[in-house]
C-alpha cells in the first residue's frame, strides 16, 4: 500500500469511527487512531495497517485495554 493510499485509509477509519461513536469527540477518535497507527508505523508490511488500526482504536474507544 502506498503512503497516500494508507493515509486516505486512515482518514476513512477516523470517519467510520466518528459515525460508529457519535458520543465521542472527533479529537478523541483522531487521538485513538493516531496512537494506534504509531504502534504499527514501523512495520514493513503495510497492507493491513488500516484494518489493524481500526480494530485497536475501536477497543480503545470502547474502553477495553489493548
Amino acid at each position: 500500500m502506498e503512503c497516500n493510499e494508507e493515509q486516505h485509509a486512515v482518514v476513512s477509519v477516523i470517519n467510520n469511527l466518528a459515525c460508529r461513536f457519535p458520543g465521542r469527540s472527533r479529537t478523541d477518535i483522531e487521538d485513538a487512531v493516531c496512537e494506534e497507527y504509531s504502534a504499527f508505523n514501523s512495520g514493513p508490511v503495510r497492507a493491513m495497517v488500516p484494518v489493524l488500526v481500526e480494530r485497536a482504536a475501536i477497543k480503545r474507544l470502547q474502553g477495553i485495554c489493548v
